[in-house]
């Protein structure tokens, strides 16, 4: 059982002017020439922000690569398939653009039930290149809420609960920041859960909206 994520650039790339306000292009590149294993390129004009943008990318995709080696090594495995997917939203924020890198990346391991899926997510300025880590989102955006404990857990709450996700008994109050998270095209803040993390495997990648 093997499943290729298509990727639609075409429709990123035809969006991507009206929603930066710098000239951002986003190219996709194929790692070792693998039609399986794709990634994104950036290019903000500026060579140093691309460089260390892009170098960023290209490591948390050698670091998924190097995982799955690593099972077939140390798990007695063998690798079915590796394949990956990109999103890249893209906005201003006040004096910022703020640029997204959502991964999808999957292995299939032969015998498997279905494959493995994970989602990685990178925050940038893209006009500095600088990575954007949790303490920022106190403060971007306009009517995003403070990012206290209590409300991400009232938030994840409301939204399992709306979808029927039976989280596990200790899952909630959360306690600390989801490491995962992303801004979309509207600058809605997103955190992610992966598969395991707050819920059985069968409820998938939980993607809650902190401004829904």
């Amino acid at each position: 059982m093997r499943k290729i994520f298509l990727l639609t650039l075409a429709a990123v790339l035809l969006t991507w002017q009206s929603l930066c306000a710098a000239q951002v292009v986003v190219e996709s590149a194929k790692y070792n020439g693998s039609e399986n294993l794709v990634y994104p390129i950036v290019k903000t004009g500026d060579a140093a922000v691309d460089e260390k943008i892009n170098n960023r990318i290209v490591g948390e995709l050698r670091d998924f690569i190097k995982g799955c080696h690593y099972a077939v090594q140390y798990d007695n495995r063998s690798i079915g398939g590796m394949y990956t997917s990109f999103e890249v939203p893209c906005n201003r924020a006040g004096n910022t653009v703020i640029l997204s890198i959502i991964m999808t990346e999957s292995v299939y391991y032969e015998n498997a039930a279905h494959p493995t899926t994970f989602k990685r997510t990178l925050n940038f300025n893209a006009e500095s290149g600088a990575k954007i880590n949790h303490s920022y989102l106190t403060d971007v955006g306009s009517g995003n809420p403070k990012f206290e404990l209590d409300n991400v857990t009232a938030k994840v709450r409301a939204h399992v609960e709306r979808e029927g996700i039976h989280v596990f008994d200790d899952a909630l109050p959360l306690k600390q920041l989801p490491e995962k998270f992303y801004f979309d095209e509207k600058l809605h803040v997103h955190f992610l859960f992966g598969h395991d993390e707050i819920a059985p495997y069968a409820a998938g990648i939980i993607d809650v909206d902190m401004d829904a």
